[in-house]
């Protein structure tokens, strides 16, 4: 009688079935290393990159000095553009410029540095005043009263031009 095949043997697979199974795992392992590379490398870009016309600064046209007064405080709202992920935005931004009679402009930020309202110049008193909290700022930007930590942000300004325009970097 010839001997039964037992479905439950547990012979050691010979040497070309060991070869295919390793062959099978290197190509698995190498196709999954590939993909996650590839995948680890595109996270890398976008996490590493920095946007695209993000750090890029920009110079906006605030006024020109024939349009100021020495040593007097002007508010402009300039347009400025922000990227908003696919969409660019136009933010609209509160300044005052102060001219010192010659070439040089001081640009101050009109948000307060306590809770970012809108501060406004009291002529008379010679002072930006914030109507919020009580913030009272001097013609230079400096602290004068109030829960302000800082004084006032001041921006980057030049004068350029045959018009004497006064530029503001955003």
């Amino acid at each position: 009688m010839p001997p039964t095949v037992d479905s439950h043997d547990q012979r050691a697979p010979g040497p070309e079935a060991q070869g295919r199974r390793r062959a099978l795992a290197i190509l698995v392992n190498t196709t999954v290393a590939i993909i996650g590379g590839a995948f680890s490398a595109l996270l890398g870009v976008f996490a590493v990159r920095p946007a695209r016309g993000a750090v890029r600064e920009r110079w906006i046209r605030a006024a020109t000095l024939g349009e100021l007064t020495a040593n007097v405080p002007v508010p402009r709202v300039l347009s400025v553009p922000r990227p908003d992920g696919w969409y660019k935005a136009r933010a609209r931004e509160t300044v005052f410029l102060v001219w010192n009679g010659q070439r040089e402009v001081k640009v101050f930020s009109a948000t307060c540095s306590h809770l970012g309202c809108q501060v406004l110049w009291d002529g008379e008193g010679k002072r930006f005043r914030c109507p919020c909290h009580g913030g009272v700022y001097d013609a230079q930007g400096q602290v004068l009263d109030g829960p302000p930590p800082r004084p006032l942000t001041t921006l980057d300004a030049k004068v350029e031009g045959t018009d004497e325009s006064v530029l503001v970097r955003v």
